[in-house]
């Protein structure tokens, strides 16, 4: 890394290297990354989620504002430096697309009943389609969801459906983002 000090401790690389599919030099390029957007003098103030949306690779995925969101220190509405690689993480083009549902279901499951339901569903297609189609489009793309014939219990979709009802190439190709 140069001149520059190291944010992340040997044990964040080595979780980071585990739980995401980057490479130990793509880590560093986020970490190094992370180092110029957050310029307080040891890398330490995060990046607010406001600056964060507003990167190149971020700007313009309807679904990267929500994993932003998701991935925002509680106390301070931050994202830090392990954060910033986990979002890069989850959004990389190599991650496995059912873990990428799997976020997008936990994303989505606002009332944490593990089950997604009308307001849930919702949301997720008003976040995907809103500037394409109407309301009334989806609530109708809603309704058919949430009545599939492939469903246990009409009205609900649970983290096993859910995984089901998402192509694997439309995941991949909506929740991907290529580092610039």
């Amino acid at each position: 890394m140069g001149n520059q000090q190291a944010i992340l401790s040997d044990l964040d690389i080595q979780e980071l290297k585990e739980s995401t599919p980057l490479s130990e030099g793509e880590l560093k390029k986020l970490e190094q990354r992370y180092q110029t957007l957050d310029k307080s003098p040891e890398a330490t103030d995060g990046i607010p989620y406001d600056k964060m949306v507003l990167l190149p690779e971020l700007r313009g995925n309807e679904l990267c504002s929500h994993v932003v969101a998701a991935n925002l220190d509680g106390r301070s509405g931050r994202v830090y430096a392990k954060q910033f690689v986990q979002i890069f993480g989850i959004l990389s083009p190599k991650a496995n697309p059912d873990e990428k549902k799997e976020f997008l279901f936990e994303i989505f499951n606002i009332y944490g009943t593990n089950v997604l339901m009308h307001d849930e569903m919702y949301r997720i297609y008003k976040t995907l389609f809103d500037r394409t189609i109407s309301d009334d489009h989806i609530l109708a793309l809603t309704y058919r969801a949430l009545n599939h014939k492939a469903l246990k219990k009409k009205g609900e979709i649970t983290k096993e459906e859910f995984l089901q009802l998402i192509p694997d190439h439309e995941i991949v190709n909506r929740m991907s983002v290529e580092l610039l």
